[in-house]
């Protein structure tokens, strides 16, 4: 893609519009959440398609993704996701008020608060 446009477009357009894309979409369904006992988080899927003028269309969302190794992309993907979900899961959700900022949480990051 940087070749095509000249730019870094990942950075530049796209992950903002992603972003805005999962927040609206978890907004609009805010008020039927349920908190299900034994089940403190939920995993979200989400397919988004980029069309040539680099807007994103939400495609569906999946409260059940596949985690399966079906390329060698969604292999290191799943492998990355399977972890980084331990460390906010476990390590982040059990570390002290003080302490969070420091904890690693790989490459997940809160992205709007309520």
């Amino acid at each position: 893609m940087q070749e095509e446009y000249g730019y870094d477009v990942w950075e530049t357009d796209l992950v903002e519009k992603i972003k805005n894309v999962v927040i609206n979409s978890l907004e609009s369904v805010q008020d039927m959440f349920e908190l299900k006992r034994g089940q403190p988080f939920e995993l979200f899927g989400y397919d988004i398609m980029v069309d040539d003028d680099l807007n994103c269309w939400l495609i569906e969302v999946n409260s059940s993704p596949a985690l399966d190794y079906s390329t060698p992309v969604t292999e290191r993907l799943v492998k990355m996701v399977s972890e980084d979900t331990i460390k906010v899961v476990v390590d982040y959700a059990q570390a002290p008020q003080n302490k969070k900022k420091q904890v690693d949480t790989g490459l997940y990051e809160c992205i709007f608060k309520a």
